[in-house]
């Protein structure tokens, strides 16, 4: 009868360890792994300022001559 207890409790440690390492790897990649994206995650209270690019306009496409 004690040892089912013992395997539930493992088990819940087993669960709360898996879910505490895939927080520390979510959070671990938040503020060391995405150094070079867009809208990069900050502690300190200051705003980043962010410089847009207008957009490209499309290429224009000369009807082909199926279509004149």
């Amino acid at each position: 009868m004690r040892g089912r207890y013992r395997w539930i409790g493992d088990r819940a440690i087993g669960i709360a360890l898996g879910i505490l390492l895939g927080l520390a790897v979510i959070v671990l990649f938040l503020f060391l792994g995405s150094r070079n994206t867009i809208d990069e995650p900050s502690l300190s209270g200051e705003p980043t300022q962010t410089q847009t690019q207008p957009a490209v306009p499309p290429a224009k496409v000369s009807p082909s001559k199926a279509e004149k």
